[in-house]
């Protein structure tokens, strides 16, 4: 290479990470990028631009044709996490590189349809002609040996960022506080995408040897007063007749009425990433504590599991189920549920085609499954801590979806009805066959509704926690806003309180109940 086009290529890397620089704060909206990043955040920045140019180098052997293909390739990481961003109001995080294999096994929960697969095949052909068109009129610059020898340290360098993070760490301290501490839109307008994906990963493999974040307090020895908790997770289950939805909901109006607690849910997502609400509801360990392993717990369950409350009562000598009639492998659940405590995982094998309302199994059929589980429980004088995530409502809503019901609104109205007479159902069924125990009904996230956008930016859903069973009394009522995190307390503080004398319902409630709740959010 001689000396001009040594600098015509120079020139040209300047430009390159000069244009990624700016490409990569695109990734979120205008509104997200208030802070300036961090001198750390340009080097990394830097160093992923070079990887990248080095890795088409390699693959080439044409410098020109590597800088645009290095730009070409963190842009359409970029558009991935603006479509991302523009469904969930959230942009990608590293994490999100694991969910390919579930995107390819399930694309219509992913909005990808036949359309989104012909155009994703067309973009291909289009962009293997450029290349072709690009590599007939630049040159080959490297022989065989230098093009094995970039890809050589191509894989140097991405074996010392996966296999060394905890010197990386220490040089990348500048960028752990935005990283742990913000939410994602935040931080990636901060540092920009490419370095908080791979800032993440560093810091996420950092800390795979330390102790995970602790819990709320274990579960007390001896025997408990309940002899059951239920915990139902309705799938995008909002109540929007405060966004003038007409729903129907009389079971959840009634239940309301004799709850311990209830009202609304802060959750940490908005239209996807159910297990984020599923574990911090399981293990106490609010959202914002649980680091990196915040954005996919299940990628490495065994870091939270400590804190399960599953886990405790299993070895507490209770019957532990986990209910959710779907793949078993989306979010690797099939891994990460024995690790969290339950030694049993109903999925959807148990279930009949005929058991499916709409696309899903249905929540009706789900409810029939837990009164079987309760009265099996019961039969063998057995504690039963069941949970619940339900699937039914799951979007997207359209045409095609329910017969004879074309109107988004008007299926989810349907659906949350069936979420609705699911609650009854096993409401009514602990009241018969238990003497004291606990239901607890939420929504995992608010939906994403056609014509209620409005609902990423109030992403709360509804809560209520209840006492049932023949010799429950009536609770003093209480209503606040709580967390995942929160219900889970308040079980843990039930279960202790329960030993104890007491009035009313065997609990204390009301003012001390609503306390403890919300100290737990604060945490």
């Amino acid at each position: 290479m001689n000396t001009i086009k040594a600098a015509a290529v120079i020139f040209v890397l300047a430009i390159m990470v000069a244009g990624a620089g700016w490409l990569d704060r695109q990734a979120v909206p205008q509104r997200a990028r208030a802070m300036r990043p961090p001198v750390a955040a340009h080097l990394l920045g830097s160093v992923v631009m070079g990887w990248l140019w080095l890795l088409w180098l390699g693959l080439s052997a044409r410098p020109f044709f590597a800088a645009a293909a290095a730009l070409a390739t963190l842009a359409v990481f970029v558009l991935i996490s603006r479509v991302k961003h523009a469904y969930l109001r959230e942009p990608l995080v590293f994490s999100d590189l694991g969910f390919l294999p579930t995107l390819l096994r399930h694309p219509d929960l992913f909005y990808l349809g036949r359309a989104s697969a012909a155009g994703l095949g067309l973009a291909v052909i289009v962009l293997g002609g450029l290349i072709a068109a690009w590599t007939s009129v630049e040159p080959s610059a490297l022989g065989g040996t230098a093009q094995l020898a970039a890809l050589a340290l191509v894989l140097l360098v991405a074996a010392g960022f996966a296999l060394r993070p905890a010197g990386l760490a220490g040089v990348l301290a500048p960028l752990e506080k935005p990283l742990m501490e913000t939410p994602a839109n935040v931080f990636v307008g901060t540092l920009g995408l490419s370095v908080s994906l791979v800032a993440g990963f560093v810091f996420w493999r950092r800390d795979g040897k330390r102790a995970g974040p602790g819990g709320m307090a274990g579960v007390p020895a001896g025997e408990s007063p309940y002899r059951a908790i239920i915990i139902l997770q309705a799938e995008s289950f909002a109540d929007l007749r405060r966004e003038g939805v007409p729903l129907d909901l009389p079971n959840l109006d009634r239940l309301r009425r004799g709850a311990m607690a209830h009202g609304r849910l802060e959750v940490s997502c908005y239209g996807a990433y159910t297990h984020r609400s599923e574990v911090e509801m399981l293990t106490g360990v609010p959202f914002a504590r649980q680091r990196m392993d915040r954005f996919d717990p299940y990628l490495r369950p065994q870091k939270l599991a400590p804190a399960s409350l599953a886990r405790a009562l299993g070895g507490a000598g209770w019957r532990t189920v986990f209910l959710h009639p779907h793949d078993a492998r989306f979010f690797r659940r099939d891994r990460a549920i024995p690790r969290l405590g339950f030694a049993r995982f109903i999925g959807e094998e148990a279930f009949a085609p005929g058991d499916r309302f709409g696309p899903y199994v249905g929540d009706r059929a789900v409810a029939r499954r837990i009164v079987e589980e309760i009265r099996a429980a019961s039969s063998a004088d057995e504690p039963l801590f069941l949970m619940s995530v339900s699937m039914e409502a799951h979007d997207p809503y359209g045409p095609g979806r329910l017969s004879g019901i074309a109107d988004p609104v008007q299926q989810y109205a349907r659906h949350l009805a069936n979420a609705d007479a699911m609650l009854g159902t096993v409401a009514a069924a602990l009241d018969a066959l238990t003497d004291r125990s606990l239901l607890v009904f939420y929504g995992d996230h608010a939906p994403i509704l056609p014509g209620h956008e409005g609902l990423a930016d109030d992403t709360a859903t509804d809560y209520l926690v209840l006492e049932c069973g023949w010799t429950a009394k009536q609770s003093a009522r209480t209503s606040s806003t709580c967390s995942p995190a929160g219900i889970n307390g308040l079980l843990r503080s039930l279960l202790a309180a329960g030993r104890q004398p007491a009035t009313g319902r065997g609990v204390p409630v009301g003012r001390a109940t609503t306390s403890m709740m919300r100290s737990t959010m604060e945490k």
